[in-house]
């Protein structure tokens, strides 16, 4: 992934995180970066759609807030299995952010049909064992699956070549988007 794909996804996760639009010098002191290189990643996420620049400050549009909180809860996730450092290193894990900014298109995977390829996007779960075993099995944001077998109760899924089964109550509350939204090759996960 790009410096400036990481960038704009420090961004997004530090206006979640202060709750407030950030200046161009917060994100300078929490990604340790030049103001040049600031202004490059909003000018990005403006083109994207995703943000605009009022002043010293970067305002998130409806878009950048939808896909910061994606970024944000995924952060948290990790943060709390595995400390703040760690976290930070994982969010940048692969290239997600156009599954990101689709996040507002997302859907409980619950609701995927066998054969149906998707990405997941974001894990709204509390638990943190349930989030560790996804974990554990590879499942997280940004992780295409192929659905196996699709019921009430349970949901079967490739991820990788292996077989993760989901239980019912907690594919309801993993969101992803199907991978022919995304313009990926229609290939198994």
């Amino acid at each position: 992934m790009g410096w400036k794909k990481i960038l704009m996804e420090d961004i997004l996760r530090l206006a979640r995180e202060k709750g407030s639009p950030p200046s161009l010098g917060d994100v300078m002191e929490d990604s340790k970066v030049t103001r040049e290189e600031v202004e490059e990643a909003v000018r990005e996420l403006e083109r994207k759609n995703l943000a605009r620049r009022e002043g010293e400050r970067i305002v998130l549009t409806e878009e950048g807030e939808r896909a910061a909180e994606v970024i944000y809860n995924y952060h948290r996730t990790v943060e709390r299995l595995f400390g703040h450092r760690v976290a930070h290193s994982f969010e940048h894990m692969g290239d997600r952010v156009g599954y990101i900014e689709k996040a507002g298109n997302s859907i409980p995977i619950s609701t995927f049909k066998p054969k149906e390829e998707g990405v997941l996007v974001s894990m709204e779960l509390e638990n943190p064992k349930a989030i560790a075993r996804l974990m554990g099995v590879g499942l997280i944001p940004g992780t295409r699956f192929r659905v196996i077998k699709a019921g009430k109760d349970l949901l079967v899924l490739d991820v990788s070549g292996r077989l993760v089964m989901v239980d019912g109550r907690v594919a309801g509350n993993l969101r992803g988007v199907r991978a022919y939204e995304e313009g990926s090759p229609g290939r198994p996960a």
